[in-house]
Protein backbone atom coordinates (compact mmCIF):
# COMPACT_ATOMS: atom_id res chain seq x y z
CA UNK A 1 0.00 0.00 0.00
CA UNK A 2 2.86 2.30 0.92
CA UNK A 3 4.61 1.46 -2.36
CA UNK A 4 1.49 2.36 -4.38
CA UNK A 5 1.20 5.73 -2.58
CA UNK A 6 4.85 6.47 -3.35
CA UNK A 7 4.36 5.63 -7.05
CA UNK A 8 1.26 7.84 -7.17
CA UNK A 9 3.08 10.77 -5.57
CA UNK A 10 6.04 10.30 -7.95
CA UNK A 11 3.95 10.16 -11.10
CA UNK A 12 1.36 12.80 -10.22
CA UNK A 13 3.59 15.85 -10.93
CA UNK A 14 4.40 14.50 -14.36
CA UNK A 15 0.83 13.43 -15.21
CA UNK A 16 0.29 16.14 -17.82
CA UNK A 17 3.66 15.52 -19.39
CA UNK A 18 3.04 11.77 -19.68
CA UNK A 19 -0.46 12.24 -21.11
CA UNK A 20 0.87 14.79 -23.59
CA UNK A 21 3.59 12.37 -24.67
CA UNK A 22 1.07 9.58 -25.18
CA UNK A 23 -1.19 11.84 -27.23
CA UNK A 24 1.74 12.98 -29.40
CA UNK A 25 2.87 9.38 -29.89
CA UNK A 26 -0.63 8.37 -30.91
CA UNK A 27 -0.79 11.26 -33.37
CA UNK A 28 2.53 10.19 -34.92
CA UNK A 29 1.26 6.61 -35.12
CA UNK A 30 -1.94 7.78 -36.85
CA UNK A 31 0.07 9.83 -39.34
CA UNK A 32 2.39 6.88 -39.99
CA UNK A 33 -0.54 4.52 -40.58
CA UNK A 34 -2.20 7.06 -42.89
CA UNK A 35 1.02 7.45 -44.90
CA UNK A 36 1.36 3.68 -45.17
CA UNK A 37 -2.23 3.39 -46.41
CA UNK A 38 -1.63 6.10 -49.03
CA UNK A 39 1.64 4.49 -50.13
CA UNK A 40 -0.02 1.08 -50.41
CA UNK A 41 -2.88 2.62 -52.39
CA UNK A 42 -0.42 4.29 -54.78
CA UNK A 43 1.44 1.00 -55.18
CA UNK A 44 -1.77 -0.82 -56.08
CA UNK A 45 -2.83 1.88 -58.55
CA UNK A 46 0.57 1.88 -60.26
CA UNK A 47 0.49 -1.90 -60.53
CA UNK A 48 -2.98 -1.88 -62.04
CA UNK A 49 -2.48 1.02 -64.42
CA UNK A 50 0.96 0.13 -65.74
CA UNK A 51 -0.40 -2.79 -67.74
CA UNK A 52 2.24 -5.13 -66.37
CA UNK A 53 2.20 -8.57 -67.98
CA UNK A 54 0.47 -11.25 -65.97
CA UNK A 55 2.04 -14.61 -65.22
CA UNK A 56 1.71 -16.86 -68.25
CA UNK A 57 -0.91 -19.58 -68.23
CA UNK A 58 -0.09 -22.85 -70.06
CA UNK A 59 -2.40 -23.55 -72.98
CA UNK A 60 -2.92 -26.12 -75.75
CA UNK A 61 -4.86 -25.39 -78.92
CA UNK A 62 -5.18 -26.81 -82.43
CA UNK A 63 -4.96 -24.97 -85.76
CA UNK A 64 -6.65 -26.35 -88.87
CA UNK A 65 -7.37 -24.75 -92.26
CA UNK A 66 -8.05 -25.38 -95.96
CA UNK A 67 -11.07 -27.67 -95.58
CA UNK A 68 -12.55 -26.16 -98.76
CA UNK A 69 -13.41 -28.62 -101.56
CA UNK A 70 -11.91 -28.40 -105.05
CA UNK A 71 -14.86 -26.36 -106.35
CA UNK A 72 -18.00 -24.66 -104.97
CA UNK A 73 -20.13 -27.45 -106.40
CA UNK A 74 -18.39 -30.27 -104.55
CA UNK A 75 -19.19 -31.46 -101.05
CA UNK A 76 -16.75 -31.19 -98.18
CA UNK A 77 -14.68 -34.38 -97.84
CA UNK A 78 -16.16 -37.00 -95.53
CA UNK A 79 -12.64 -37.66 -94.18
CA UNK A 80 -13.00 -34.34 -92.34
CA UNK A 81 -14.95 -36.20 -89.67
CA UNK A 82 -11.93 -38.43 -89.03
CA UNK A 83 -9.72 -35.34 -88.70
CA UNK A 84 -12.08 -33.78 -86.15
CA UNK A 85 -12.23 -36.96 -84.08
CA UNK A 86 -8.43 -37.00 -84.12
CA UNK A 87 -8.36 -33.40 -82.89
CA UNK A 88 -10.58 -34.40 -79.97
CA UNK A 89 -7.91 -36.87 -78.83
CA UNK A 90 -5.43 -33.99 -78.54
CA UNK A 91 -7.64 -32.45 -75.84
CA UNK A 92 -7.12 -28.77 -76.84
CA UNK A 93 -8.87 -25.95 -74.98
CA UNK A 94 -9.94 -24.54 -78.33
CA UNK A 95 -9.61 -25.26 -82.06
CA UNK A 96 -9.08 -22.43 -84.52
CA UNK A 97 -9.91 -22.84 -88.18
CA UNK A 98 -7.55 -20.31 -89.73
CA UNK A 99 -9.31 -19.90 -93.06
CA UNK A 100 -10.70 -21.39 -96.27
CA UNK A 101 -13.51 -23.23 -94.56
CA UNK A 102 -15.44 -23.44 -97.84
CA UNK A 103 -14.91 -22.66 -101.52
CA UNK A 104 -16.57 -19.31 -102.19
CA UNK A 105 -16.68 -17.07 -105.23
CA UNK A 106 -19.28 -14.81 -106.83
CA UNK A 107 -22.49 -14.87 -108.81
CA UNK A 108 -20.55 -13.54 -111.79
CA UNK A 109 -18.57 -16.80 -111.71
CA UNK A 110 -21.81 -18.78 -111.86
CA UNK A 111 -21.73 -19.62 -108.16
CA UNK A 112 -25.13 -19.35 -106.51
CA UNK A 113 -25.94 -18.48 -102.92
CA UNK A 114 -27.25 -21.98 -102.33
CA UNK A 115 -23.84 -23.44 -103.24
CA UNK A 116 -22.15 -21.40 -100.51
CA UNK A 117 -24.78 -22.08 -97.86
CA UNK A 118 -24.63 -25.81 -98.54
CA UNK A 119 -20.89 -25.90 -97.89
CA UNK A 120 -21.14 -23.97 -94.62
CA UNK A 121 -23.89 -26.32 -93.40
CA UNK A 122 -21.76 -29.34 -94.30
CA UNK A 123 -18.80 -27.93 -92.41
CA UNK A 124 -20.80 -27.28 -89.26
CA UNK A 125 -22.31 -30.73 -89.47
CA UNK A 126 -18.77 -32.06 -88.95
CA UNK A 127 -17.70 -29.25 -86.60
CA UNK A 128 -20.45 -30.16 -84.13
CA UNK A 129 -18.40 -33.24 -83.29
CA UNK A 130 -15.57 -31.09 -81.90
CA UNK A 131 -15.22 -31.30 -78.13
CA UNK A 132 -13.33 -28.00 -77.95
CA UNK A 133 -14.51 -24.45 -78.60
CA UNK A 134 -14.27 -23.51 -82.28
CA UNK A 135 -12.95 -20.13 -83.43
CA UNK A 136 -12.61 -19.19 -87.10
CA UNK A 137 -10.60 -16.93 -89.41
CA UNK A 138 -12.10 -15.63 -92.65
CA UNK A 139 -9.89 -16.86 -95.48
CA UNK A 140 -9.80 -15.71 -99.12
CA UNK A 141 -12.18 -18.51 -100.17
CA UNK A 142 -14.69 -17.85 -97.39
CA UNK A 143 -16.27 -14.79 -99.02
CA UNK A 144 -19.11 -14.50 -101.53
CA UNK A 145 -19.49 -11.58 -103.94
CA UNK A 146 -16.53 -9.93 -102.19
CA UNK A 147 -18.52 -9.83 -98.96
CA UNK A 148 -17.95 -11.46 -95.56
CA UNK A 149 -21.68 -11.36 -94.73
CA UNK A 150 -22.30 -15.09 -95.25
CA UNK A 151 -19.15 -15.96 -93.33
CA UNK A 152 -20.41 -13.91 -90.36
CA UNK A 153 -23.92 -15.36 -90.69
CA UNK A 154 -22.73 -18.96 -90.39
CA UNK A 155 -19.73 -18.57 -88.08
CA UNK A 156 -21.23 -15.85 -85.84
CA UNK A 157 -17.82 -14.16 -86.02
CA UNK A 158 -16.80 -10.78 -87.37
CA UNK A 159 -13.96 -10.71 -89.94
CA UNK A 160 -11.64 -9.49 -87.16
CA UNK A 161 -12.09 -9.95 -83.42
CA UNK A 162 -10.28 -11.14 -80.30
CA UNK A 163 -10.89 -13.44 -77.36
CA UNK A 164 -9.21 -14.44 -74.11
CA UNK A 165 -8.26 -17.66 -72.42
CA UNK A 166 -7.02 -16.89 -68.91
CA UNK A 167 -4.00 -14.60 -69.20
CA UNK A 168 -3.67 -15.42 -72.92
CA UNK A 169 -5.14 -13.10 -75.52
CA UNK A 170 -5.90 -14.17 -79.10
CA UNK A 171 -6.30 -11.77 -82.02
CA UNK A 172 -7.92 -12.77 -85.33
CA UNK A 173 -7.09 -10.64 -88.38
CA UNK A 174 -8.71 -10.49 -91.80
CA UNK A 175 -6.84 -9.90 -95.04
CA UNK A 176 -8.49 -7.66 -97.62
CA UNK A 177 -6.34 -9.33 -100.31
CA UNK A 178 -6.92 -12.81 -101.68
CA UNK A 179 -3.21 -13.50 -102.11
CA UNK A 180 -1.35 -11.83 -99.24
CA UNK A 181 -1.78 -10.16 -95.86
CA UNK A 182 -3.46 -6.78 -96.29
CA UNK A 183 -5.07 -5.06 -93.31
CA UNK A 184 -7.42 -2.10 -93.74
CA UNK A 185 -6.90 1.17 -91.85
CA UNK A 186 -10.11 0.58 -89.92
CA UNK A 187 -8.89 -2.83 -88.81
CA UNK A 188 -5.46 -1.45 -87.94
CA UNK A 189 -7.00 1.19 -85.66
CA UNK A 190 -9.02 -1.51 -83.96
CA UNK A 191 -5.89 -3.64 -83.56
CA UNK A 192 -3.97 -0.81 -81.87
CA UNK A 193 -6.75 -0.29 -79.34
CA UNK A 194 -7.20 -4.01 -78.74
CA UNK A 195 -3.49 -4.59 -78.08
CA UNK A 196 -3.34 -1.58 -75.77
CA UNK A 197 -6.39 -2.78 -73.85
CA UNK A 198 -4.88 -6.25 -73.38
CA UNK A 199 -1.26 -5.20 -72.84
CA UNK A 200 -1.15 -7.31 -69.65
CA UNK A 201 -1.71 -10.54 -71.61
CA UNK A 202 0.39 -13.00 -73.59
CA UNK A 203 -0.90 -12.50 -77.12
CA UNK A 204 -1.22 -14.82 -80.14
CA UNK A 205 -2.18 -13.50 -83.58
CA UNK A 206 -4.00 -15.55 -86.23
CA UNK A 207 -4.59 -14.72 -89.89
CA UNK A 208 -4.91 -16.76 -93.05
CA UNK A 209 -1.70 -15.19 -94.38
CA UNK A 210 1.55 -14.50 -92.59
CA UNK A 211 3.37 -11.23 -93.37
CA UNK A 212 5.75 -11.53 -96.33
CA UNK A 213 9.20 -12.39 -94.98
CA UNK A 214 12.65 -12.96 -96.46
CA UNK A 215 13.29 -16.04 -94.37
CA UNK A 216 17.05 -16.18 -94.96
CA UNK A 217 17.45 -12.48 -94.16
CA UNK A 218 14.86 -12.56 -91.36
CA UNK A 219 13.32 -9.31 -92.54
CA UNK A 220 10.04 -8.19 -94.05
CA UNK A 221 9.60 -7.73 -97.78
CA UNK A 222 7.47 -4.58 -97.57
CA UNK A 223 7.18 -1.59 -95.26
CA UNK A 224 3.53 -2.25 -94.41
CA UNK A 225 4.37 -5.58 -92.81
CA UNK A 226 7.44 -4.05 -91.16
CA UNK A 227 5.22 -1.40 -89.58
CA UNK A 228 2.76 -4.05 -88.43
CA UNK A 229 5.64 -5.90 -86.79
CA UNK A 230 6.74 -2.70 -85.02
CA UNK A 231 3.22 -2.33 -83.61
CA UNK A 232 3.13 -5.94 -82.38
CA UNK A 233 6.57 -5.53 -80.81
CA UNK A 234 5.21 -2.81 -78.51
CA UNK A 235 3.12 -5.46 -76.77
CA UNK A 236 3.68 -8.97 -75.46
CA UNK A 237 2.91 -10.75 -78.73
CA UNK A 238 4.38 -14.25 -78.61
CA UNK A 239 3.54 -15.61 -82.06
CA UNK A 240 1.80 -14.91 -85.37
CA UNK A 241 0.23 -17.94 -87.13
CA UNK A 242 -0.76 -18.17 -90.80
CA UNK A 243 -0.01 -19.74 -94.17
CA UNK A 244 3.23 -18.90 -95.99
CA UNK A 245 5.57 -20.07 -98.74
CA UNK A 246 8.19 -21.05 -96.14
CA UNK A 247 7.67 -24.05 -93.86
CA UNK A 248 9.80 -23.30 -90.79
CA UNK A 249 9.12 -20.66 -88.10
CA UNK A 250 10.98 -17.36 -88.32
CA UNK A 251 11.76 -15.32 -85.23
CA UNK A 252 12.08 -11.56 -85.70
CA UNK A 253 12.65 -9.58 -82.55
CA UNK A 254 10.69 -11.43 -79.87
CA UNK A 255 7.89 -12.62 -82.16
CA UNK A 256 7.72 -16.03 -83.84
CA UNK A 257 6.10 -16.09 -87.29
CA UNK A 258 4.84 -19.65 -87.60
CA UNK A 259 3.55 -21.16 -90.87
CA UNK A 260 0.62 -23.55 -90.37
CA UNK A 261 -0.47 -24.58 -93.87
CA UNK A 262 -2.76 -27.62 -93.88
CA UNK A 263 -4.19 -29.82 -96.63
CA UNK A 264 -7.70 -30.99 -95.82
CA UNK A 265 -9.40 -31.31 -99.19
CA UNK A 266 -8.07 -34.88 -99.54
CA UNK A 267 -7.52 -34.41 -103.29
CA UNK A 268 -4.96 -37.21 -103.23
CA UNK A 269 -6.29 -39.96 -100.99
CA UNK A 270 -3.04 -41.92 -101.32
CA UNK A 271 -0.84 -39.14 -99.95
CA UNK A 272 -0.29 -38.29 -96.29
CA UNK A 273 -0.55 -34.57 -95.58
CA UNK A 274 -0.54 -32.21 -92.65
CA UNK A 275 -4.13 -32.11 -91.42
CA UNK A 276 -3.68 -29.85 -88.38
CA UNK A 277 -1.13 -28.50 -85.90
CA UNK A 278 -1.04 -28.96 -82.13
CA UNK A 279 0.28 -25.86 -80.36
CA UNK A 280 1.50 -25.99 -76.75
CA UNK A 281 2.52 -22.91 -74.78
CA UNK A 282 4.02 -23.74 -71.39
CA UNK A 283 4.14 -20.13 -70.27
CA UNK A 284 7.52 -19.46 -71.87
CA UNK A 285 8.11 -21.65 -74.93
CA UNK A 286 5.87 -22.52 -77.88
CA UNK A 287 5.89 -26.01 -79.39
CA UNK A 288 4.14 -26.67 -82.73
CA UNK A 289 3.64 -30.26 -83.90
CA UNK A 290 2.05 -31.13 -87.27
CA UNK A 291 -0.20 -34.17 -87.52
CA UNK A 292 0.08 -36.25 -90.71
CA UNK A 293 -2.35 -38.89 -91.97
Amino acid sequence: MVILLLIKETILPYKKFILSGVIIAMKHLSVTIALLVVAFSIFINIGCSSGQVHQAQPIRFVIINNTSPGSPYETLPSQLEHTILSINKENPVFTIHSGNIIHGGSLAMGINLIDIEKQFRQFYKYAKKLNSILFTVCGPLDIYNDSTALYTQFTQKDPWYSFNYGTNHCVVLYSESKSSLSISEKQLLWLKEDLKKHSYAHTFVFSYFLPAIHRSKQQFINDTHQNLHKLLMQYNVKAFFGTAEFTQPVTIGTIQYIPVTCDNNYANKYKKSIRYYVVDFDGQYITVVPRYF
